[in-house]
């Protein structure tokens, strides 16, 4: 070997050993710095890391859905709704109950509730009162036309009105007098039906207005312990009457709490089943603690870095401990296993130097891909993504720098008298199952697997992969399910659209000559489209053309007058039931009953400018494509001066982003892991093994996904791009000790090594499964797919061509090429 071949094998080690000697001096500053940051950063993510679990944390802040909902927000009072549900075995019950839930809730302070609808009585009064304003136009003049015709034939006839009309009734028929009287008929039977309650009147809903946003976890455990009490009292006085909670904050702490227990669960599990693994490998419980210590202290920091950074958690980043844990690990284990490998014949500083010469750069590689990875999320729009990549990519470096500067402190410090190698039996079960010695053989049935998984995964890809099921994205916990369940049976009993995914949607506008265009246009659209349903506006409650309907009533008033006193008591009564009341005028805003006029009024004081609209009877809520549909449908009304928001809208856009965004984060990772492995493993076969064993375990992850029926979902599609960086991970560092010794040996020692960090990223996905959130179980099978699917590869490919007749060139590719160790191994025992 020439001397330039010479320098080259030492440099690292020379590095390593003047670093290792730097340590050993500064080990108390390294240690109190540590012990100092930690602090700081338990403090940041105890008080500044809170979690917000709503759908709107994960989208971009310009997403249309959220700046309409933003904009919503600050014109609208209220800011969120949830409905209580009282029942009982019989209306009177129910009806007392309600009348303490009202005075229960309206005492709760108005920094929680901005007001409650209980009772549309009012407003029922005020429309039968003025009901003539309310008919259309053209049936107000069929029927002043219509009793024009009837006096006219009375007074020619010169008979009495009512006996022409029992003699000769006229026919019924779609103008005729006997049907709009069948319509008047109709409109009042409805409007004697109470909104608020059941047809049969043993439910009753309290819909009950917060005064603050949805994500304010604080406010919603406020409010719900004040109706939680409420609830008792109610009970103690009416033990038959049975009181539920829907939509709101409900929804929220139920979520909130999901996530909450399943953080804790997760830690827990992941914490407890790590630690065994790494006990068995490294068969020594001192060196189990410092390897804790040391992934503690990485996982505290990138959260300590998140609450300054990102400044919360959401739906996609709640579970990053346990992964960041999981992976972050790696590193240490690979340093430990090796330097305990070496203590066997160096002292303590001489194989930590070994350790660390000999590991620094292929975990170097694996924490930059597992950087990239995370970071290829930031090129996603979606905000929750990018905490995510931030929050990870972040916490993966820290972690391997605490693994090179913290551990090997704590490791010659507390445990220099550890001398027992890591035990045998990872790597001989690695040996056993994947030692194969016909590379050959071995690439040609690795090439047909990946041509066979190639073609599962393009026909999964092109056939529509996403989840469209809402059901498989919401949390499973009891109380999640019970407030869906009280939702249900409000839609089924009452009426659909008073809370939750499929309440109300809002169009508002600038300026209230715009609204009858706005409902038009709506009123079409939902003539064509079953899909949307009813429309609600201050036309509604203030109708249009009063003008001319005040004309048309002033004379169906006349006509009534001048021929009711010569009917009978019924004929008389059925004609004075259409009589218009003398006191009618025109309506305004300021005439409304103060409730519905409370309603209609926004922050600045403006009036009428939002209007509301309902899902149709062909909607269902649990139906992305129908919230695609849905979402679609409302945005034709858009333009400048008009507003579109509801809960509907921020799923569909969640859905349309991750179809947009998924295919661009996974070329940015794939792109950007073969850049950093040609710069830092430089154009070699362990290069070439590496990507070609990352490649191939990310395609049949893909492919044993579409076996398994797996769906795209919000948060699971960030599984791919993860998958390639950990597919680095596992293959560098098997290519990197298969290159300087025989593969069996490498498979021995570093595979054996490998397997046991492989295991502690399966615990880590595998605790998800634990969550009652079914998107986080989905990202955590999918997750766990792909670690296996990458470990196979990396011990199946990896040393097949590492070990190709062409890979025995060893002059032309120097053992210590781009600044690898080439230290003596250990050979097979």
């Amino acid at each position: 070997m020439n001397a330039a071949a010479r320098q080259l094998r030492w440099l690292p080690r020379m590095r390593a050993r003047r670093y290792v000697a730097w340590l050993g001096r500064h080990s108390n500053v390294v240690l109190t710095t540590c012990a100092l940051l930690v602090a700081s950063s338990v403090y940041l993510a105890a008080f500044h890391l809170p979690l917000q679990a709503d759908f709107s944390a994960l989208l971009p802040a310009d997403a249309p859905a959220v700046r309409a909902a933003e904009k919503l927000a600050q014109r609208a009072p209220a800011r969120d709704t949830m409905l209580m549900v009282i029942t009982a075995p019989d209306p009177a019950t129910r009806a007392a109950a309600a009348r303490v839930a009202l005075d229960g809730v309206t005492a709760i302070d108005a920094s929680l509730v901005d007001h409650v609808e209980s009772d549309d009585g009012a407003l029922r009064d005020f429309v039968v009162a003025n009901q003539g304003l309310y008919a259309p136009v053209s049936e107000l003049e069929t029927v002043r036309n219509e009793l024009g015709k009837r006096i006219e034939a009375a007074k020619l006839e010169a008979n009495p009105l009512f006996i022409q009309l029992e003699d000769e009734p006229v026919a019924t028929t779609s103008g005729g007098f006997d049907e709009l009287r069948a319509k008047q008929r109709e409109a009042l039977a409805k409007l004697d039906k109470q909104k608020y309650v059941s047809a049969d009147g043993l439910m009753q809903v309290l819909v009950i207005k917060t005064s603050f946003v949805a994500t304010e976890v604080a406010k919603d455990k406020q409010l719900m312990r004040k109706l939680e009490v409420l609830r008792g009292q109610i009970a103690s006085v009416q033990p038959a009457v049975t009181i539920g909670f829907a939509g709101g904050p409900a929804v929220t702490i139920a979520e909130h709490g999901a996530l909450t227990r399943g953080i804790v669960l997760s830690s827990l599990i992941t914490a407890l089943l790590v630690s065994l693994v790494l006990w068995l490998h490294l068969r020594s419980a001192r060196m189990l603690v410092l390897l804790t210590i040391n992934i503690v202290v990485g996982t505290m920091l990138a959260f300590g870095a998140a609450a300054l950074s990102v400044g919360h958690l959401n739906a996609a980043t709640a579970f990053l401990g346990a992964i960041i844990a999981g992976n972050g690990v790696n590193y240490g284990i690979l340093l430990v296993a090796r330097y305990l490998e070496e203590r066997r014949t160096a002292d303590v500083e001489g194989a930590m130097t070994t350790a660390i010469a000999g590991t620094i750069v292929p975990t170097l590689v694996a924490s930059l891909g597992a950087s990239i990875a995370y970071g290829a999320l930031g090129a996603t729009k979606f905000r929750g993504f990018a905490d995510f990549a931030l929050i990870g990519g972040l916490g993966m470096l820290l972690c391997w720098v605490a693994s090179f500067v913290l551990l090997p402190v704590l490791v010659m410090r507390y445990g220099r008298g550890l001398v027992r190698e890591p035990a045998p039996m990872f790597g001989s079960f690695v040996v056993r199952v994947f030692g194969f010695r016909r590379p050959a053989v071995v690439i040609a049935a690795a090439a047909a697997v990946t041509v066979l998984a190639c073609g599962i995964s393009w026909r999964y890809l092109a056939n529509d992969p996403y989840e469209y099921d809402l059901t498989q994205l919401r949390s499973q916990a009891p109380d999640a399910q019970a407030a869906r369940n009280w939702l249900k049976r409000v839609d089924d009993n009452i009426g659909r659209g008073m809370a939750g995914l499929a309440g109300q949607t809002y169009v508002a506008v600038d300026d209230v000559a715009q609204v009858p265009a706005v409902v038009a246009q709506l009123d079409e659209l939902a003539a064509h489209e079953p899909i949307i349903g009813a429309v609600s506006s201050v036309l509604d409650v203030v109708p249009r053309d009063q003008p001319a309907k005040l004309a048309l009533l002033a004379d169906i008033r006349t006509q009534i007058d001048e021929v009711v006193d010569a009917l009978d008591d019924t004929e008389r009564a059925e004609l004075l039931a259409l009589r218009p009341a003398d006191s009618l005028k025109e309506i305004t805003v300021a005439d409304l009953p103060p409730s519905l006029r409370k309603k209609l009024t926004e922050r600045d004081g403006r009036t009428g400018l939002m209007i509301a609209v309902k899902p149709g009877g062909g909607f269902d809520e649990r139906d992305g494509r129908d919230l695609i549909q849905f979402a679609a449908a409302l945005r034709e009304v858009s333009s400048e001066h008009t507003t579109v928001a509801g809960a509907s809208l921020l799923f569909a856009d969640v859905l349309l982003q991750i179809q947009a965004d998924g295919p661009l984060v996974t070329g940015i990772a794939a792109i950007g892991l073969v850049v950093m492995v040609l710069l830092v493993v430089g154009r070699s076969r362990r290069a070439v093994a590496v990507l070609v064993a990352t490649s191939a375990g990310s395609i049949l992850m893909i492919a044993v996904c579409a076996l398994a029926g797996l769906k795209i979902n919000f948060l699971d599609f960030v599984a791919l791009p993860i998958t390639l960086g950990l597919g680095i991970d596992y293959a560098i560092n098997v290519a990197d000790r298969a290159a300087k010794a025989d593969p069996i040996v490498a498979l021995r020692s570093t595979g054996g090594t490998v397997l046991v960090c492989s295991l502690t990223t399966v615990i880590g996905y595998l605790s998800l499964m634990v969550s009652d959130n079914l998107s986080i179980r989905g990202f955590g099978l999918a997750s766990l797919i792909g670690e296996v699917t990458c470990m196979i590869a990396a011990f199946v490919i990896v040393p097949a061509l590492i070990a190709l007749p062409l890979g025995r060139r060893r002059a032309a590719h120097p053992l210590g090429h781009a600044g690898m160790s080439s230290d003596s191994l250990v050979q097979a025992r």
